[in-house]
């Protein structure tokens, strides 16, 4: 049995169709010699996941088939691997393979190495392909064109040029916009991901593909940098998860968001979670989450991400503020005599034996009243300082932000250079690498200062004399959700505790 087989990805002016490739196989044949016919119209070359050919493949394992005609090689296989497997299977089942264009007899040694050599020139040219179009798609975004896809909720599409020629950006969708806001508004106060879901299909916001919302729909929203007015400290926070920056950091003044793009094969687990792979361009639109807003929600992803337990407990008001110093968070266990109830807080280390330090019983309420008044202590403090109108994300925060990282850049430059340099010089580069290292010190110094009056009194969702007058009336999940937001974490060692706010 004879066997001609066929095969095209798309149709195009300038390639072969299969009905042209099928009456050139015909002319291998002789006069009224019997043939079948396996055509796979619409597969890649570069896979042996196509039908026909899989069914051509069971014929030959069958015993029945002596030859195969081709038009060409790369119509059968464009993978050397691939092609090196079929041909074992040949030679097993004594199939003869004829190319129409290529002359060759692969019963004989140099047709065997003629094939090989042909294949990989037909596997060298797909990769080239494959390689100028991911060079393209990566020099585009690079220079900040857009990548396709639709426009993410909040915004619309619309054609615009950049460099002279046809692109695409975004506007803001007035009537999605301000739905956005709202998911960044409540989920730092403390709404979670199913119940913001529940709020959009319960006033039935339709999605952008008119399905219902889910908790990774809208956490995709609360990570994405292309809502975010981006400025300094967004460009450090996209840095640190390992993101390759395109543009300057001084490119990023607090006004437009940003595209992530890169090889989605390398990335593991969510997107925007881990940048490794990826790449970061300012987009041509303007953001519309400040900057403030979209990293306060990201520093709540990380903390749910490194705690694993971040205050869901009804044991205690503290819960998943207190870590212990080894690095695990810490939780509450509950004992009843006869007479009173005890709650007593342990180290999650203890149960894998990692923790070091002394296994002390901690009792709960001790902790809660130590807290308690260092907390209320700290209130009293905010409360002088709640008057003041402070506009957050100022440009001169910003701009001391830019030279922090221009500092950190040219520490990093010299590092590089101290490699290949003499004793003598490395010792000057040694002095130059502290100085600026001063220089930043006193830098942040400066941004501490200023972010003070921004993140304290004006961090609160409740109004700071309210919380004074009453806390001891308050219920153990409002004196929670005040916790979180005044003290950072309460780290112990042993019995020792240090309790660290904003």
């Amino acid at each position: 049995m004879q066997i001609i087989y066929a095969r095209q990805s798309v149709d195009r002016k300038d390639s072969i169709s299969i009905e042209t490739q099928i009456e050139e196989c015909k002319k291998e044949l002789k006069q009224n010699e019997e043939y079948t016919v396996y055509q796979d119209k619409g597969y890649s070359g570069k896979s042996t996941d196509r039908p026909a050919f899989q069914s051509m493949m069971n014929e030959i394992k069958s015993g029945i088939v002596s030859r195969i005609i081709i038009y060409k090689l790369d119509r059968i296989s464009r993978s050397l691997i691939d092609f090196l497997n079929m041909q074992t299977i040949f030679q097993k089942y004594n199939v003869e393979l004829k190319s129409c264009n290529e002359k060759f007899d692969t019963s004989g040694i140099m047709g065997k190495t003629i094939v090989n050599i042909l294949m990989v020139f037909a596997e060298m040219e797909r990769e080239t392909i494959q390689k100028r179009i991911t060079d393209n798609y990566y020099a585009r975004g690079e220079k900040g064109f857009y990548l396709g896809g639709a426009a993410p909720f909040g915004y619309n599409k619309i054609e615009t040029q950049l460099h002279g020629k046809k692109t695409y950006t975004f506007e803001e969708n007035t009537d999605e916009s301000p739905i956005v806001r709202q998911m960044y508004e409540r989920y730092i106060n403390g709404q979670s991901l199913s119940a913001i879901a529940r709020w959009l299909n319960d006033c039935k916001i339709p999605s952008r593909r008119n399905k219902a919302w889910l908790p990774n729909s809208v956490s995709r929203i609360l990570k994405n940098p292309v809502y975010v007015k981006a400025n300094a400290e967004v460009y450090n926070y996209l840095l640190s998860l390992g993101a390759t920056m395109n543009n300057p950091v001084d490119d990023y003044i607090g006004e437009n968001g940003c595209y992530v793009y890169g090889n989605d094969t390398q990335r593991k687990g969510s997107k925007f979670v881990s940048l490794k792979s990826d790449y970061v361009t300012l987009g041509l639109h303007k953001g519309i989450i400040e900057p403030s807003l979209w990293l306060e929600a990201q520093n709540i992803f990380n903390k749910k991400k490194n705690h694993s337990n971040l205050g869901t407990g009804s044991l205690t008001w503290l819960q998943g503020l207190v870590k212990c110093k080894c690095g695990y968070t810490y939780y509450v266990k509950k004992y009843k005599t006869k007479v009173n109830e005890h709650r007593y807080l342990y180290c999650r280390g203890r149960r894998n034996n990692s923790c070091p330090y002394p296994h002390t019983m901690i009792p709960a309420q001790k902790l809660e009243a130590i807290v308690e008044r260092a907390l209320l202590k700290e209130l009293h403090n905010l409360k002088g300082e709640s008057g003041e109108n402070v506009i957050k994300d100022t440009p001169e925060i910003n701009s001391l932000k830019i030279q922090v990282v221009k500092i950190d850049e040219q520490i990093e430059n010299i590092i590089e250079k101290i490699v290949r340099c003499s004793d003598v010089t490395v010792e000057y580069l040694n002095k130059k690498i502290e100085a600026l290292d001063a220089e930043k010190k006193s830098i942040l110094e400066e941004i501490a200062k200023l972010e003070l009056k921004i993140n304290r009194a004006n961090h609160l969702s409740i109004d700071v004399s309210d919380i004074l007058n009453d806390w001891y009336s308050y219920d153990l999940e409002t004196k929670k959700q005040i916790a979180k937001q005044v003290i950072d974490k309460i780290v112990l060692e042993g019995k020792k505790a240090e309790i660290i706010f904003y």
